[in-house]
């Protein structure tokens, strides 16, 4: 990236983010519960992150990107990854850890706009049924419950995959409605698919 462009979108966050008054910033680059520690990607994850969870046809099946076909695309993403948390600034993502055995499960992405934090997130398919994703969720909404900023957290799926639904109300989160051809997933279909919006506000 450009270093004076660089330079300018920084001097914007940090302007745009002296409008608030608050305790701790979300999202924090690392995080960490019982089994798990969320944290930043780096280059050198890429190929792990590739074989473990990237390339995996049945997790994208109902996501907004294809399965990534070698170790070079999920660094060329890691790479965008590593400068929104650099810039502090845009969608971050952390990948979820194992802690028993360092492997990496599948990751989670926010974007904060203004007072509400939006959050998505993929698990590799042999690691379902564990209880890996609702554990690494609760972990990410009470951070950012932390910060002043945010009186809402909001998740959406495709209206078909109930997986990613249970995994919304399983950390408290309660069912909104259906967004009519809202989702592009390209996996399914080339036309715009309906989604169903979950979410939690500060107080629930």
């Amino acid at each position: 990236m450009d270093r004076n462009l660089s330079a300018g979108l920084e001097r914007i966050h940090r302007e745009a983010a002296s409008c608030y008054t608050r305790t701790v910033e979300f999202p924090p680059e690392e995080l960490e519960t019982t089994r798990l520690v969320l944290r930043r990607p780096t280059i050198e994850d890429a190929e792990t992150a590739f074989e473990s969870y990237a390339s995996d046809p049945k997790i994208t099946r109902y996501l907004t990107w294809t399965p990534h076909t070698s170790p070079a695309q999920t660094r060329e993403y890691f790479q965008q990854a590593i400068d929104a948390w650099d810039l502090r600034m845009g969608h971050r993502i952390w990948l979820i850890e194992r802690k028993e055995d360092g492997a990496l499960l599948g990751t989670i992405g926010c974007t904060v706009h203004f007072h509400r934090a939006e959050i998505g997130f993929a698990l590799g398919s042999r690691f379902w049924g564990e209880g890996y994703m609702p554990e690494a969720m609760k972990q990410v909404c009470a951070a950012a419950f932390q910060d002043d900023r945010i009186v809402r957290i909001q998740a959406l799926c495709d209206q078909e995959n109930t997986r990613s639904s249970r995994v919304m109300q399983k950390v408290g989160m309660q069912y909104e409605g259906r967004l009519r051809q809202y989702g592009h997933h390209p996996n399914r279909s080339d036309f715009p698919r309906d989604c169903v919006m979950y979410s939690m506000v500060r107080g629930d």
